[in-house]
């Protein structure tokens, strides 16, 4: 008789998440009663896992982009504070992360992460054909950046940072110090048919001990096998430090873009988002979330996030009525 695989689930087997829910208000934490459903998607040699938040009535539907060191279950408090005020959500785990993985080593690479999240989307669309905003957290905001340069249905981008890797600052400043920035860089860029396979710990290759001024929280992100504690391989980071916007902030004007910067934010600085910040060309507002760090926990930047993000989604709403 054959024996059926059963899939790893955050709900029923992968339960580490559980851990961080006590780090953020009663009222966001996911539990038993309120737990995301859970979808397998297929998508070129990859298995993609999906959380969803669903509310067939939303207008507008969010898709969560996690950053380096995270997956979308990371997210979940924050997906639930959408969720709490009618906005369905989904949240990908983009591979290596999360309970995603890739059949080849190859195929992780930056460029896969912006061609699933746009197959995402024109999933998503094909699905109920409703309106997309994107959010990403970390580096998960350039990520959004670039895919709606591709995607053309983003109806709004919400940031946390945008860590422009083609600027040498951000790279020195992203890096655990500049002899991984520059040399590290070269190196790989040099002989990448030698490096490429090899796989390392983002913890090796990042400030990941700054991911949050929490030392509690920012220790179980680290030791997370799912999160800070994945390897990745030599060509992700390659190509994550080479991808440079297929579109210019001059020249975006696709859609608004909202940039909620932890005030205090030692891993990306705001100094380090705001050149790019100030570059667009579009609809744009930029609200700092006091005391908080890159992982937001803190008050009351949480609630001005809160407040920021759903005044930016209703403002979306209501243009997208006025169009029809």
């Amino acid at each position: 008789m054959n024996s059926i695989i059963k899939r790893p689930t955050y709900n029923e087997t992968e339960l580490y998440w559980k851990k961080y829910q006590r780090f953020f208000p009663v009222e966001l934490r996911i539990n038993e009663n309120n737990l995301p459903t859970e979808e397998w998607w297929e998508w070129n040699d990859c298995l993609i896992h999906l959380d969803r938040m669903p509310v067939p009535e939303s207008k507008v539907k969010i898709i969560m982009i996690h950053g380096a060191g995270g997956n979308g279950r990371l997210l979940a408090p924050y997906a639930r504070m959408l969720h709490l005020h009618g906005y369905e959500v989904v949240s990908p785990d983009l591979p290596p992360y999360g309970l995603s993985h890739a059949n080849k080593i190859k195929l992780n690479d930056y460029q896969q992460w912006i061609q699933i999240i746009t197959d995402l989307i024109e999933r998503e669309i094909e699905r109920d054909g409703k309106p997309i905003v994107l959010l990403g957290a970390s580096i998960g905001g350039m990520l959004a950046y670039h895919t709606a340069n591709i995607s053309k249905q983003v109806k709004g981008l919400i940031v946390t940072t945008f860590v422009d890797t083609g600027n040498p600052k951000v790279r020195d400043q992203i890096a655990p110090n500049k002899v991984i920035s520059r040399l590290g860089k070269f190196t790989m860029d040099t002989v990448p048919y030698l490096l490429d396979s090899f796989q390392v710990s983002v913890k090796m290759v990042s400030r990941m001990k700054l991911i949050s001024n929490n030392s509690e929280l920012t220790r179980l992100i680290i030791n997370d096998p799912l999160a800070a504690g994945t390897k990745i391989p030599i060509r992700f980071l390659r190509t994550f430090l080479n991808m440079k916007p297929k579109v210019e902030p001059e020249h975006f004007d696709y859609c608004p873009i909202l940039l909620i910067h932890p005030e205090i934010d030692p891993m990306t600085p705001f100094n380090l988002s705001k050149p790019f910040y100030i570059r667009l060309n579009c609809k744009k507002r930029c609200v700092i979330l006091e005391g908080a760090g890159h992982f937001p926990i803190e008050q009351p930047g949480l609630d001005q996030m809160k407040t920021a993000t759903l005044s930016f989604i209703k403002e979306i709403e209501i243009a997208i009525e006025n169009m029809d």
